[in-house]
């Protein structure tokens, strides 16, 4: 497919309809438990409230973000969406941060690989709600006090919080519907 009909598909077949009514809430979260725990009690939230079904919470490193920067960046495909945006593909990759208005560097023809791997996952079919949150007790704090978490992990260990960093708030700071699991790649980059 040449750069043109790259374009033309994603500015026609991506979406992405951010949810604003929920960022601010808090969520508490035992961080001693696992990923997948945690997984699993998000996505009883997210079904109880939301009125979602979650498919699948796959390829999400749930322990691994918090361990390391005090926060959940987590997907979940769910059943059904509601698509209702408006929204070009193109306008939602530079509100995401994903094209620089002032720099088309991002469509010369030797550099479309990414855009071309956004395609193919946007021809899956699949309908992502997407929560970004951290820990209110974060930023400076979370990398001088609870750096051991990370340690331990790179040590290969289960990270185990001290009792007083063991339940954290983690406040929602964006949320969105998408068929683009990678959305946010640019908007919240962190690694």
């Amino acid at each position: 497919m040449n750069k043109f009909g790259i374009l033309r598909k994603i500015n026609k077949e991506l979406k992405y309809v951010p949810i604003k009514e929920y960022v601010g809430t808090e969520i508490p979260i035992d961080i001693s438990k696992n990923g997948t725990i945690i997984g699993n009690e998000i996505i009883e939230i997210v079904e109880e409230y939301l009125k979602l079904k979650v498919k699948s919470i796959k390829n999400n490193n749930i322990e691994g973000t918090i361990a390391k920067y005090g926060m959940i960046d987590i997907n979940l495909e769910i059943e059904d969406s509601p698509f209702t945006n408006d929204s070009k593909g193109i306008q939602i990759l530079k509100e995401n941060g994903w094209v620089d208005e002032e720099n088309d560097e991002e469509f010369k023809e030797e550099g479309l690989g990414f855009l071309e791997d956004m395609i193919s996952e946007i021809e899956e079919g699949k309908s992502y709600l997407k929560i970004y949150a951290s820990s209110i007790d974060q930023k400076e704090k979370w990398f001088k006090g609870k750096s051991y978490l990370l340690k331990q992990m790179l040590k290969g260990e289960k990270p185990k919080p001290r009792p007083e960093d063991k339940n954290q708030i983690f406040k929602i700071g964006d949320m969105c519907f998408t068929n683009y699991s990678g959305i946010w790649l640019w908007k919240h980059f962190y690694m």
